[in-house]
């Protein structure tokens, strides 16, 4: 027999194993440590957290666990991967030096979907919630169309009053109108909550957009850009720019005097894309910002702005004589 063989076969079964028990479940902690544990044991990786929200919305860690260190190693590689449920992010995995990469990405839609429900369970947020947003949303419905025969009727209304040059009854029936015109918009942002953050996001040009962040440079850190041709990605323009001006600026200060950055981006598709920024720091410097989720100042822009806003995925890879590629591949799937 393989030996590898067989150790995948029992990695893949410890995962099904946890992910056939994360339903009985009933503490986000316990829960939190019991992903951490068996996919720090499944993927052989070096150090494993799990960041989800508090009562104040910000992701910090939950668990995290990690393997005695032998005091030589060095890290080659840390990843965070978005807990997606239901098109939104629940919380964030974050992995270094994951040997079974392929297991970690496979785990990941279980722990997003019991971290997710949990979350709900002790929120109040269950399947009673659900029952309960259907019907308020019917009753929007209706309210909605009863606004709108409303509206027909203020115009009829107003119609008449022009052609009877009533002044007074004008003005009472240009404010009716304009009330009911209020309470409709009212209505449709209560039957659709995440209108406003869908609309947050923008076609943009991540060429452009990169070139904006790096005239905001400080002269003393060397920015070169390559363009990729990326094009144009649904974004949200202001949070992302604000990210890579905040990495490049933190990268370039605090790798060295006079450093140079390389950064590209590409399009993947119209709502995801990859930028990617080589520079001296190293991976293990990096790997402690993305661990310490938004208690940092490039863990909070990376965490929170691509991970959670972009539904994106951040990787840090050591780069060939020294320094790392820090990967952004934004997602697009999240509000």
């Amino acid at each position: 027999m393989n030996p590898s063989s067989a150790d995948d076969r029992d990695s893949a079964s410890s995962l099904r194993l946890v992910g056939e028990t994360l339903a009985a479940t009933a503490s986000l902690d316990h829960l939190a440590r019991l992903i951490v544990g068996r996919i720090l044991a499944a993927t052989h990786a070096r150090r494993v957290a799990l960041l989800s929200r508090d009562g104040q919305g910000r992701l910090g860690v939950r668990a995290d666990a990690a393997i005695a260190e032998d005091g030589a190693s060095t890290s080659r590689e840390v990843v965070a991967l978005p807990l997606l449920a239901r098109g939104h992010v629940a919380g964030v995995v974050i992995a270094e030096d994951a040997a079974e990469r392929s297991l970690l990405e496979s785990f990941v839609p279980q722990a997003a979907q019991a971290v997710a429900t949990l979350g709900e369970m002790q929120m109040g947020q269950g399947d009673t919630a659900a029952v309960q947003a259907r019907i308020a949303g019917r009753i929007l419905h209706e309210v909605n169309n009863r606004l709108g025969a409303i509206q027909i009727y203020a115009y009829l209304l107003t119609e008449r009053l022009r052609r009877a040059a009533d002044t007074s009854g004008l003005e009472v029936a240009a404010k009716l109108s304009s009330a009911v015109d209020r309470l409709g918009t009212s209505i449709t942002g209560m039957a659709t909550p995440e209108a406003g953050a869908a609309a947050a996001r923008a076609e943009l040009d991540l060429d452009a957009l990169i070139d904006g962040c790096v005239a905001a440079i400080s002269d003393d850190v060397r920015v070169v850009h390559r363009p990729g041709a990326a094009g144009s990605v649904l974004v949200h323009e202001a949070a992302l720019a604000e990210t890579l001006r905040l990495v490049l600026r933190h990268a370039g200060a605090t790798a060295g005097a006079g450093p140079t950055l390389a950064v590209t981006a590409r399009r993947v598709s119209a709502q995801s894309a990859e930028i990617v920024i080589e520079c001296a720091l190293e991976v293990r410097r990096l790997s402690d910002e993305l661990f310490a989720g938004e208690t940092s100042e490039i863990g909070r822009a990376l965490v929170r702005e691509v991970i959670e806003g972009e539904a994106g995925t951040v990787s840090v890879l050591a780069a060939d004589g020294g320094g790392a590629v820090i990967r952004m591949q934004l997602g697009g799937g999240a509000g």
